[in-house]
């Protein structure tokens, strides 16, 4: 860091939170907590200025919108750095564009840069055939969420479109995880955690497939079938349609006795599964 400093780190997987070793940096005002938030869901993005004033106020920015922003710009800077003049040249970490800003940080210094990483490692690991890596991979990604993203800044109504982004990241990569503890045999361990997930967020039927493939595993195939049903009650309840045709194709298969994993056909489906996307999202 040019000021000689240990580096800022920001995160937005829980509470905002920016801090520069063991020293809290997160602005106390609203405003500019949401705007450092914000600039940090995009770092090292060109954020213009009149994106930052529609979401800061909700397109209904009073004609002082912009010269309140570029106040809060200065006392985030100053928040940041400790210090800091604004008769420098720029400062190190919130530089000032034309018409907008770009927040500058290394991968390390954001827990959603980091998130995304290892998602992206851990898929890797997967299409390898590397179950096993893949799974410690996904944990260590999950580890990084200490609860709802920017749950500070949640009543603001401000963040709902991020935040909603970001929870169906998690959810995705949740998903994954369980492809890989199916691929490993592993399903009896994940059976309390999917039928949570399957309550919860009852329009992704990829977690009430695992569900039924996780007792499949425990040898609990009438557990399976009641969990069919409950698939079957809840998509129908919801969303008003039936499942589909891989759900309908398990049940089938759990029906007449066969195996739901069949030769070869384990690792295929943690493989190709991870990409699918929910029938409908809540």
């Amino acid at each position: 860091m040019a000021t000689g400093d240990e580096p800022l780190h920001f995160r937005v997987l829980g509470t905002f939170e920016v801090t520069r070793g063991a020293r809290r940096c997160t602005p106390t005002a609203q405003k500019q907590r949401a705007l450092l938030a914000l600039l940090a869901l995009h770092a090292n993005e060109f954020v213009p200025t009149s994106r930052i004033v529609d979401q800061l106020w909700a397109r209904a920015a009073p004609r002082s919108a912009v010269a309140a922003l570029h106040g809060y710009v200065t006392a985030v800077r100053r928040v940041l750095t400790p210090g800091f003049s604004s008769g420098r040249a720029s400062h190190p970490v919130l530089s000032t564009r034309p018409s907008g800003y770009v927040l500058h940080l290394e991968p390390h210094q954001l827990d959603l840069t980091r998130f995304r990483q290892l998602a992206r490692h851990g898929q890797a690991a997967v299409a390898a055939g590397d179950c096993a890596r893949a799974r410690e991979i996904f944990t260590s990604a999950l580890a990084l969420w200490r609860g709802s993203p920017l749950a500070d800044l949640r009543e603001t109504g401000l963040f709902d479109h991020d935040i909603s982004r970001l929870e169906k990241e998690y959810l995705a990569l949740l998903r994954d995880r369980f492809d890989v503890v199916l691929c490993r045999g592993d399903g009896h361990l994940a059976v309390c955690d999917l039928e949570e997930l399957c309550g919860t967020h009852p329009l992704w039927e990829r977690f009430h497939e695992q569900l039924m493939l996780a007792l499949c595993q425990a040898e609990r195939r009438a557990d399976a079938l009641a969990a069919y049903a409950r698939a079957y009650r809840a998509l129908s309840s919801h969303a008003g349609i039936e499942p589909g045709p891989r759900l309908r194709a398990l049940h089938q298969a759990v029906l007449n006795g066969d195996d739901p994993f069949v030769t070869g056909h384990r690792h295929d489906r943690a493989l190709s599964a991870s990409r699918m996307e929910p029938t409908a999202f809540p």
